[in-house]
C-alpha cells in the first residue's frame, strides 16, 4: 500500500480564527473524498483545538504525536504536534508553529504547508523582525527568490513586491526583479497548474502606463525592458498595461495570470472578486505552500461564525499542486 504523503497545517494565532477554520475545513463535506489520500499534521495547541472544536460542536480527536515521525502511524490521517514553547503568548506560539513546520519540511517528512493567518504585530512583539510568512519561509529555506501568487476561480495574480511601504516601491523595482517574477510565475503555472504555455500580462506602475514617459519613467526604464527580455526567453508575456483595465481582460480569459508590481495593486481585484475563495501561494520554495488569503479576524474569533471557504480552497489547491508537480528539497 502506498504511504500517504503529509500536508502540514499550522494553527496561526490561537486567538484568531485559524483553529476554527481548520477544524471546519477538515470536517467539511467538500473535502471528505480527497483528504483521505493524505496525512494531515496539525501544528498547534491541543487545548486550543479541543476548546474550539467543542465550541462549534465538532468531535475532534487527532492522534497526538510526541515526535514528527508519521511512518509508524497506521490508523487515522489527522495528527497533532504541539510545539514546546515556554511562553503561551499568542505571537510566540504562532511563530513556533511556523518554525516547527519548517523543521519538519526540511527533514522531508511532509510535502506541503498550509498556513492559517497570523498577526504580524503579535509576532513582532516577541522581538522577531517578522514581515510575513513569505519572507520568513524564504529566509529559513535559503530561497533566493520567491513569488507571492494569489489564485481565485476567476483570476491569478503574482506580485513583484510584497510587504513594503508604498513610497519605496519605485526604489525597489529593477529590471531583474520584474523579470525574475515573470519567470517564476511562468514556471509555477507550468509546473503546478498544468498550463503548458502560460499567457502573462504585466501591470504598469503609473496611471495610463506613465503616458509614454510624459508623467513617469518606470514603464520605459524598468517594466518594458523586463517584458522584452522575458519574450526573448520564449515567455508569452505582454505589457505594461494600465492596471485599471488589465484585470478585467484577464478575468475574461485573455491572460492566465497578471503580474502586479505591488501588494494592493494585485490583491484588491482578487479580494473584490473572490474574497472567500482566494488562496495565497508561495512559488520558489522547496515545498508547496498555500494559505487562505485573509487575516486573523480578531473581531469574530471565538464566535463560531468564521467562514472556512478560503482554508478549504487552500487545502484543495495544495493537493492539486502536489498531484501536478514534484516537491524536492534541493
Amino acid at each position: 500500500m502506498k504511504q500517504r504523503q503529509t500536508i502540514i497545517i499550522t494553527m496561526g494565532q490561537d486567538d484568531g480564527i485559524g483553529p476554527e477554520i481548520i477544524i471546519k475545513t477538515l470536517f467539511s463535506n467538500t473535502l471528505q473524498n480527497i483528504i483521505q489520500e493524505f496525512n494531515f499534521l496539525l501544528i498547534g495547541s491541543d487545548e486550543v483545538f479541543s476548546k474550539t472544536a467543542q465550541k462549534i460542536g465538532i468531535k475532534f480527536n487527532p492522534i497526538k504525536l510526541f515526535s514528527v515521525d508519521l511512518s509508524s502511524q497506521k490508523n487515522g490521517n489527522i495528527f497533532l504536534f504541539e510545539p514546546n514553547v515556554k511562553s503561551l503568548q499568542s505571537g510566540s506560539l504562532a511563530l513556533e508553529c511556523i518554525l516547527s513546520a519548517i523543521f519538519i519540511l526540511k527533514a522531508n517528512r511532509a510535502v506541503a504547508l498550509v498556513t492559517a493567518p497570523v498577526s504580524k504585530e503579535a509576532i513582532q512583539k516577541t522581538g522577531v523582525p517578522f514581515i510575513g510568512h513569505t519572507e520568513l519561509l524564504a529566509q529559513k529555506t535559503l530561497s533566493r527568490k520567491v513569488t507571492m501568487m494569489f489564485v481565485s476561480p476567476q483570476l491569478k495574480v503574482s506580485l513583484v513586491t510584497t510587504h513594503i511601504p508604498y513610497r519605496k516601491i519605485s526604489l525597489y523595482l529593477t529590471v531583474d526583479k520584474v523579470l525574475a517574477t515573470i519567470e517564476q510565475t511562468d514556471g509555477g503555472l507550468r509546473k503546478y497548474f498544468g498550463i503548458t504555455h502560460p499567457r502573462l500580462a504585466v501591470c504598469s506602475l503609473n496611471p495610463h502606463s506613465g503616458e509614454g514617459g510624459k508623467s513617469a519613467r518606470e514603464e520605459d526604464k524598468i517594466i518594458t525592458p523586463a517584458v522584452k527580455l522575458a519574450q526573448r526567453r520564449k515567455i508569452r508575456c505582454e505589457g505594461p498595461f494600465p492596471s485599471d483595465s488589465i484585470f478585467h481582460r484577464a478575468k475574461q480569459g485573455e491572460f492566465d495570470c497578471v503580474v502586479a508590481l505591488y501588494h494592493d495593486q494585485g490583491i484588491i481585484p482578487i479580494k473584490t472578486l473572490s474574497f472567500f475563495e482566494a488562496v495565497q501561494v508561495t512559488l520558489g520554495l522547496p515545498f508547496i505552500r498555500t494559505s487562505p488569503a485573509h487575516g486573523v479576524a480578531f473581531d469574530i474569533a471565538g464566535k463560531g461564525i468564521a467562514n472556512p471557504s478560503s482554508m478549504i480552497e487552500a487545502i484543495k489547491l495544495a493537493i492539486f499542486m502536489i498531484k501536478q508537480g514534484t516537491t524536492l528539497w534541493d
